[in-house]
């Protein structure tokens, strides 16, 4: 009987250690996907000031010309090419001037939505402009989401 329980306790204490807790699984996110501007694609020129749509603190995605010449107004008034492009375009109010933005777009590994991330870099200048951000992104899918972050630093 002695040498049953042995057994049996030891056996629990072996299988008691083959159970880990299961971590929560670290955010996902895809390979760096490709963002131009309608300066490099167009040769717009000052974009944050020169390009204006009727948003505040926000962001929409514009799908065809007729959707960007309706909403959009400003010096640059480009024919993009909606085949290949999505336009995501937001509006940020700012503390103080901007020296540079960033963009980095990347798709979430457990779904089909990808993040745009807009990394807004502050200037000396100490104005409090309300500036224009965008990004030409590869054409979504239909129904196809995208999230947009704003840094400011």
């Amino acid at each position: 009987m002695k040498t049953t329980s042995t057994f049996f306790a030891a056996t629990l204490v072996l299988l008691s250690g083959c159970i880990t807790p299961v971590d929560e699984p670290a955010e996902c996110v895809g390979p760096e996907l490709l963002v131009k501007s309608l300066e490099s694609e167009y040769s717009c020129q000052n974009t944050t000031r020169q390009l204006n749509i009727n948003l505040s603190e926000t962001y929409t995605v514009i799908r065809s010309q007729e959707e960007f010449d309706k909403q959009v107004t400003g010096s640059c008034r480009p024919q993009i090419d909606f085949t290949t492009y999505d336009l995501v375009i937001g509006k940020k109010g700012l503390p103080n001037g901007v020296s540079g933005i960033a963009y980095t777009l990347r798709r979430e590994c457990n779904s089909n939505k990808e993040v745009l991330n807009v990394a807004i870099s502050l200037g000396m200048t100490t104005e409090a402009p309300n500036i224009t951000y965008h990004a030409l992104i590869p054409k979504l899918a239909a129904g196809q989401e995208i999230g947009v972050q704003v840094e400011v630093k």
